[in-house]
């Protein structure tokens, strides 16, 4: 593994004995769970890690996609109490991720849990989309 990766990540990867593919040029892993998450971990500043999932692509009908980002913010209204996930909107505006922050600091049972948390967070998000 790199050696400039985030302690907990290296941690987790080599508990896990995970072989990850050639490095990718944004720095981010790519932890796939369950053969049903693409989760990306990439580097963020002050040497915190983001967890990254796509959520769902929007259709190309404007109305249906605004309906979607309106379901999405409402969902984010409701949850941001309880949940430290955060949907985002892609650069393009095509796509709806799902974000969670991980501090430089964290232990890999920490990074471990995080993971855990983010997975079923991206497990709710999607039935909240019925995307299967």
């Amino acid at each position: 593994m790199r050696n400039n990766l985030h302690s907990a990540l290296s941690g987790y990867v080599e508990r896990n004995s995970l072989h990850g593919d050639s490095p990718r040029t944004d720095g981010a892993v790519v932890i796939s769970l369950d053969n049903r998450y693409r989760i990306f971990a990439r580097p963020a500043p002050h040497g915190d890690l983001v967890f990254e999932c796509r959520l769902l692509e929007l259709p190309p009908s404007s109305a249906e996609a605004d309906e979607l980002i309106e379901l999405c913010l409402m969902g984010s209204w409701v949850k941001m109490r309880e949940f430290a996930e955060v949907p985002v909107l892609s650069q393009d505006q095509s796509k709806i991720f799902l974000q969670y922050r991980v501090p430089a600091d964290a232990t890999v049972e920490e990074f471990e849990g995080a993971l855990e948390q983010f997975a079923n967070s991206v497990a709710e998000w999607r039935r909240i989309f019925r995307v299967l």
